[in-house]
């Protein structure tokens, strides 16, 4: 039985969203219908029906009252071939880390391989450390946007560097568009959110109005809960967790097509965690602190006419600055004297650790759409201009106190001095011209052929410091410099106007970033494995050539989509491998280096389909009732060894009956298969052995399929309420994108599980 726990503050809460002035934009006009053929903009970089564009991309609207979506997790909830590995509490390496979401993964690829970018500006990158310090790709609030587009696949002729396995976009409302669309000049609203499984409140505010020539919408979010509670008999590590986030934007028309607009963004998320996992006869205890802030103005220009050189331009400015600080203190008590087979005395240490990594830098583009007839065929072309800069840094502080008086004692850990950094100083700029061109191949327009390409260079410049040397002993910290081209080929063929097949290559490429090229560690104190990181000058940019052939259809009675893909990679970056076996002895003066690598070739293909049934247009009497089905497989190899690549997702299988009676209530239940994964290399896991018994085994979670229940009621045209049930049956299951770097000889495994029966439930107030 589910019991709802709720105090003063939440009601407190409550009361103050349903009544503030101003509900996330998303909530103003929310449509439970089906779509079946959205606009996607990160797909070919201009607006297109989701049908005429020779790619796999999925629009997912954040409103949609059926498929809540309050994090990088649920975006990931009902789409096949995509996933967001999460971070938990006291896993890794060296056990400092806060729960999160770590990375989204798209196809098998994930980290600093997927780009994610809000309104177009790249987001930071993932910093992972071996996963001893991990900060992953958690900077957003999804309340605050209005859709969500997973470009599958490279997009690297677009995007550059990091889009290498496909591209996460957030696409916030525009104020005179969205009014608009309502037809109306003010529109308010708010909600209230409980969610059971992490006990979470959210309250979300908006409103958006225009006057004159000015349009504006405000946006915001106040999120405040606690760790996921795992469906088992161990514990999860407690954490409480507070979200703030908000968005303001205002558009001016000065004359028909042409508007100025300014955008305003704040998040900020602050996490409070123990540790108690850690605890042991001589560990007592650890506590942290994690705050992510992100801060973003954006001014941009729209222009459109009837001139066919310059139909659309638009021109963007953004400014952002990204931070993650961390502390931690810990209790431990540590041996003193001579080691064993002498008996051990036991002093006790106080330890405390502060951390920063920092993103800050500025982009700009400028985007040209022309129109134009060349031998007879209708030509759209794209072409124009990205630019960024961006700073990087990362510095860590540790000093260690008597754990009895209190007095300072040194700044040594492991034989590292603190302070220092892990990573040099870096800015990374990045510059690239690109352009499109789209065009017919004969004159009834059945067969669309679209060509591209992207000639881009990125730098990285590295400043060398005593911090930073206090780790590289010497060794000089590497930049890199690199042009490349990236070109792309499209093909639609038109069979009928509700069938269409497409055929893609895109030519991709990733650049090593400042973690891969420069990340040090030091440990050449403590046994039983002495270790050390080193650059390597040589590390080349991986490079791929991706192929997607495909159909779509929409008739009256069916929606579906079939794609297959196959994906090949030279250089594949692998970061921080080590150089020699680890569990081979070493010693201080001749430790085991971690290095990171180029692996010659890579591999990574797969199917994926989608079937939309509306049953009325088979029986009248179900009307309003759609049977959608989601499926998607895939396999990788590392051909250099021939073993399993670890980042693929295991097959997935979404099935849904959905029921919508006009406005006035809706319904779907959701199932969910997650196969076991049946294709594992289990040495990667004793890469991060440090020798000590038992020897890891790699855990892999039985398959499962997870049923779900969500749905609402408007009671009036202003007040509306949506709930969901998760795990009706009470499952408990696992991941394997959180646990492909679990042993199962560990204790705790029921810890990494994922929540068993929950609820969500929201109420919404607009007008």
């Amino acid at each position: 039985m589910l019991v709802f726990k709720i105090s003063r503050r939440s009601l407190a809460l409550l009361f103050t969203a349903v009544l503030a002035p101003s509900v996330a934009t998303a909530q103003f006009a929310p449509d439970p219908a089906i779509a079946l053929d959205e606009i996607t903009v990160t797909a070919t970089r201009i607006a297109q029906p989701v049908s005429d564009v020779p790619a796999s991309v999925s629009v997912i609207r954040l409103n949609d009252l059926l498929n809540p979506v309050a994090s990088l997790r649920d975006l990931a909830r009902n789409e096949p071939g995509v996933s967001a590995p999460a971070a938990f509490g006291a896993t890794g390496n060296a056990p400092r880390n806060f729960p999160s979401t770590r990375s989204f993964n798209i196809r098998g690829l994930d980290g600093n391989r997927v780009l994610i970018q809000v309104d177009g500006v790249r987001q930071p990158e993932q910093f992972t450390f071996g996963n001893a310090q991990l900060i992953g790709r958690d900077y957003f609030e999804p309340s605050l946007y209005r859709t969500a587009e997973i470009l599958k696949g490279s997009a690297s002729a677009l995007y550059g560097s990091d889009a290498v396995g496909g591209v996460l976009s957030f696409i916030s409302p525009a104020p005179t568009a969205l009014l608009a669309d309502a037809k109306r000049n003010i529109l308010a609203g708010a909600s209230a959110t409980y969610a059971s499984a992490t006990d979470e409140w959210t309250g979300t505010a908006s409103a958006a109005g225009r006057t004159g020539r000015f349009a504006a919408v405000a946006t915001a979010t106040h999120r405040e809960g606690h760790q996921a509670e795992p469906n088992g008999s161990y514990p999860a590590d407690p954490s409480e967790f507070k979200i703030d986030a908000a968005l303001f934007r205002v558009d001016y028309t000065p004359a028909t097509g042409r508007t100025l607009f300014f955008t305003g963004e704040t998040y900020t998320k602050t996490t409070d965690a123990s540790f108690p996992s850690l605890i042991t006869s001589t560990f007592a205890g650890q506590t942290g602190r994690q705050r992510i802030t992100r801060d973003r103005a954006s001014l941009g220009y729209d222009f459109t006419s009837g001139s066919g050189y310059f139909r659309n331009v638009q021109t963007r400015l953004s400014w952002q600055d990204a931070k993650v600080r961390e502390s931690y203190v810990t209790t431990q008590s540590i041996p003193a004297g001579p080691p064993p087979p002498a008996p051990q005395i036991y002093v006790p240490r106080l330890r405390v650790r502060d951390s920063d990594f920092r993103n800050r830098g500025l982009s700009g583009s400028v985007q040209v759409e022309s129109a134009a007839q060349i031998t007879g065929r209708a030509h759209r072309i794209l072409w124009g201009l990205d630019g960024s800069t961006t700073k990087q840094t990362r510095y860590e502080d540790f000093s260690q106190y008597d754990g009895t008086t209190g007095a300072f004692l040194n700044k040594i850990f492991v034989g590292e001095n603190f302070p220092l950094k892990r990573i040099p100083d870096g800015e990374i700029a990045r510059y690239a011209f690109f352009a499109q061109d789209e065009f017919n191949l004969d004159a009834g327009q059945r067969w669309i052929a679209t060509w591209g390409l992207r000639l881009d260079h990125y730098k990285l410049s590295v400043t060398d410091d005593a911090l930073y040397q206090n780790l590289a002993k010497g060794t000089p910290p590497v930049g890199f410099d690199e042009w490349s081209v990236a070109p792309k080929l499209g093909l639609l063929w038109h069979v009928s106007p509700q069938e269409t097949f497409f055929a893609r290559y895109h030519r991709g490429f990733r650049n090593p970033t400042n973690e891969d090229l420069n990340g040090s560690i030091v440990n050449l104190t403590t046994p039983p494995v002495y270790y050390r990181t080193k650059p390597n000058p040589a590390l080349k940019a991986e490079t791929s050539d991706s192929y997607d052939i495909g159909m779509r259809a929409r008739r009256p009675g069916a929606t579906y989509v079939f794609s297959v893909f196959y994906n090949d990679y030279a250089d594949f970056i692998d970061t921080f491998s080590p150089t020699r076996d680890p569990q081979l002895p070493s010693s201080p003066t001749d430790p085991v280096v971690y290095q990171s690598k180029n692996v010659s070739r890579a591999r990574i293909y797969g199917a994926e389909a989608t079937v939309e049934l509306p049953l009325g247009h088979y029986a009248k009497t179900l009307d309003g009732t759609t049977w959608s089905n989601s499926y998607a497989w895939s396999r990788g190899d590392n051909l250099e060894v021939n073993k399993p690549l670890n980042s693929i997702e295991p097959p997935k299988w979404v099935s849904a009956l959905s029921y919508s009676a006009k406005d006035a209530w809706g319904l779907r239940l959701t199932a969910t298969t997650h196969a076991r994964q049946n294709r594992v290399d289990s040495s990667a896991i004793l890469a991060l052995w440090d020798g000590r018994p038992p020897a890891p085994v790699q855990f892999v979670p039985a398959g499962v399929t997870l049923i779900d229940v969500t749905g609402y009621v408007n009671f009036t045209k202003t007040l509306r309420l949506s709930a969901g049930l998760y795990n009706v049956t009470d499952r408990q299951y696992w991941y394997w994108q959180d646990v492909r770097e679990l042993s199962s000889t560990r204790a705790d495994l029921t810890r990494f599980t994922q929540p068993g029966f929950n609820s969500r439930v929201t109420l919404t107030l607009s007008f």
